[in-house]
C-alpha cells in the first residue's frame, strides 16, 4: 500500500512537472512570437535563388501551427510554393491573394555589411539582413495581419477568403513559381485580387514640400527580357598577335552600338495620371508643367530630368543593363574565340517583344547570335477597383496627411502574371521607407524599421476587417 502511495505521489509530481514546463514553454513561445522575432528568424535560412524550400517549410509550418489551413502546390528545393488561407481553398470563395516570394538575391559581398546578411540580426530598433525589405518583410506583414481573422472565419461566413501565396524563383522571371501557380492552380485559388509587392512610402518626391510623405500602389509594370549576345571569331590564337576583329573587340563594338543607340519617350495613361497628380500636389509654375509633361512645347524644360541615371528615366524609356562580359575558360595570354554578354532588358508596358528584339537584332547585325533566356509576360493595368480604394483609405487612416497615388512600377515582380489572366493586382508595402533602407534593397545592409513593419500589419489588418464587412 506504501509503495502504491509513493508511486501515485511520484505519478503526480511528474504530472505536475510537465503541466508546468508546458505552460512555461507556450508562454515562452508566445512572448517571442512577435513580428520581428518572425521576420528574424525567416531572415537566418538562406533562401537565394534555387534553394527556397527550407524557407517554404519554416513559413508554412508557422502558418498551420496557427490554425491557417495550408496548402502546398510544390516542394522542390527550387520550386516550392504553398497558400495559407483563413478557409480551405476546397470552399472556392472569393480570394484575396497576398503575394510574396520566399528567394532572395545573393548577398556576395558580405564583408561589407554591417551585421551578416543572414544573421537576422534585431540593432536600433530595426531588422537587418538580406530580404528584410524584399521580400521577407512584406510576407511577415502579410501572415501577422491575417492571424487576428482565424476565429472569426470559424465563428461566421466572411465574404472573402484571405490567403497567404508564397511562391519561389521571384529573383530569376518566375517560371517555377508564378508562373507555375497561375498556368496551373489558378481556379484552385480563385483570386478576385491580388496584392503582391510594389511600391511603399517616400518622401523628397516634391520639391515644394519634401518632408510630405507620398505612397505608390503600383497598378502597372515594366516587364523583364533576358537575352544573351553571342560573338564568334576564328581567331584563336596568343594575345600577343591578335587579330583586327577578335571575339571580344566585336562584342565590345557592338555593345557600344547598342548604348549608342535612339531611344524613344513613351507615355501611357498610367503616366499621364500619375504625373498630373504629382503636379497637383507640386503646385506652382513646376506643378504646371508637371501635370503637362507630355507636351512636346515643356518637354525641353523637363528633359534633364529624364536623363540616364535619373529615377524618372526608367519610367518612360525601355531601357537595358549589361548584367554579364564572358569568355571560355582560356589562359590570360590566348585570345578566346568566342564572347558574350548578357542584357537585362526592361520594357514598358505595352511593348511588343518581338519587335523589341528585332530591333536588337538589327543594331548588332547578322553576325551576332540574339538568344531570349527569359521573359515574363506583359499585362494592362488594373483599374481602381474597391479594393485599390479601400488600400488607399486604409494608409491614409495610418499614415495621416500622405498621399496615395497609382503608379507605373519601373521594376518587375510576380504582379503580371496575375495581371496577365486578367486579376486586378495591386503592389503596395504599406511602410514608410527611408532612403537608407530604399538603398539597401538587393544591396549590403538591407533593414526594415521595427516600427513600420507594425504600422504595415495595421494597415493590412484594418483593410481585411473593412473589406470583409462589405455584403
Amino acid at each position: 500500500m506504501f509503495q502504491i502511495r509513493r508511486s501515485i505521489k511520484k505519478i503526480y509530481k511528474i504530472s505536475l512537472v510537465i503541466f508546468i514546463c508546458s505552460i512555461s514553454i507556450q508562454y515562452s513561445f508566445s512572448q517571442t512570437d512577435t513580428p520581428e522575432k518572425i521576420l528574424s528568424d525567416y531572415i537566418k535560412i538562406k533562401s537565394t535563388q534555387g534553394y527556397e524550400s527550407e524557407a517554404g517549410i519554416f513559413l508554412s509550418n508557422f502558418c498551420s501551427s496557427k490554425g491557417l489551413h495550408v496548402k502546398i502546390f510544390s516542394d522542390e528545393d527550387s520550386s516550392y510554393n504553398f497558400a495559407a488561407s483563413l478557409y480551405p481553398l476546397s470552399t472556392n470563395k472569393p480570394n484575396i491573394i497576398l503575394l510574396n516570394h520566399l528567394d532572395v538575391v545573393p548577398a556576395n559581398d558580405s564583408t561589407e555589411w554591417q551585421f551578416p546578411p543572414f544573421s537576422g540580426t534585431i540593432y536600433n530598433n530595426k531588422v537587418w539582413g538580406r530580404g528584410a525589405i524584399d521580400c521577407k518583410g512584406l510576407a511577415v506583414i502579410q501572415l501577422m495581419a491575417m492571424l487576428p481573422f482565424i476565429d472569426a472565419a470559424k465563428e461566421k461566413d466572411l465574404p472573402y477568403n484571405v490567403t497567404l501565396l508564397s511562391v519561389s524563383g521571384e529573383e530569376t522571371n518566375s517560371e517555377k513559381g508564378a508562373g507555375l501557380i497561375t498556368s496551373k492552380f489558378l481556379n484552385e485559388l480563385n483570386p478576385i485580387v491580388v496584392f503582391g509587392e510594389g511600391g511603399a512610402g517616400v518622401k523628397n518626391v516634391i520639391s515644394s514640400d519634401t518632408t510630405k510623405l507620398i505612397f505608390g500602389i503600383s497598378v502597372s509594370e515594366k516587364k523583364s527580357l533576358w537575352l544573351k549576345l553571342d560573338v564568334y571569331s576564328e581567331s584563336f590564337s596568343h594575345g600577343a598577335v591578335s587579330s583586327d576583329l577578335y571575339a571580344n573587340k566585336k562584342l565590345l563594338r557592338v555593345l557600344i552600338k547598342l548604348l549608342d543607340e535612339k531611344k524613344y519617350i513613351k507615355f501611357d495613361d498610367v503616366l499621364r495620371n500619375m504625373f498630373r497628380k504629382l503636379g497637383n500636389m507640386e503646385g506652382g509654375i513646376r506643378g504646371f508643367f508637371i501635370k503637362r509633361i507630355n507636351w512636346d512645347i515643356f518637354w525641353p524644360l523637363l528633359k534633364k530630368e529624364f536623363e540616364e541615371g535619373k529615377p524618372l528615366h526608367l519610367l518612360v524609356y525601355n531601357t537595358f543593363t549589361i548584367t554579364n562580359i564572358s569568355n571560355p575558360n582560356v589562359p590570360s595570354n590566348q585570345i578566346a574565340s568566342n564572347a558574350s554578354a548578357i542584357l537585362d532588358c526592361r520594357l514598358l508596358p505595352g511593348t511588343d517583344s518581338a519587335k523589341f528584339i528585332k530591333k536588337i537584332k538589327n543594331t548588332v547585325g547578322p553576325k551576332v547570335k540574339v538568344t531570349v533566356l527569359s521573359s515574363n509576360p506583359d499585362a494592362l493595368a488594373s483599374p481602381l477597383d474597391t479594393f485599390y480604394l479601400c488600400m488607399e483609405k486604409k494608409l491614409k487612416e495610418k499614415y495621416p496627411g500622405c498621399e496615395v497615388m497609382p503608379v507605373l512600377f519601373p521594376a518587375t515582380t510576380d504582379n503580371n502574371y496575375f495581371r496577365n489572366k486578367g486579376i486586378n493586382t495591386y503592389g503596395i508595402i504599406p511602410v514608410y521607407l527611408s532612403m537608407q533602407s530604399i538603398q539597401s534593397t538587393h544591396n549590403k545592409n538591407e533593414q526594415i524599421s521595427i516600427e513600420e513593419l507594425y504600422k504595415g500589419i495595421e494597415v493590412f489588418k484594418s483593410f481585411i476587417s473593412d473589406i470583409n464587412k462589405k455584403e
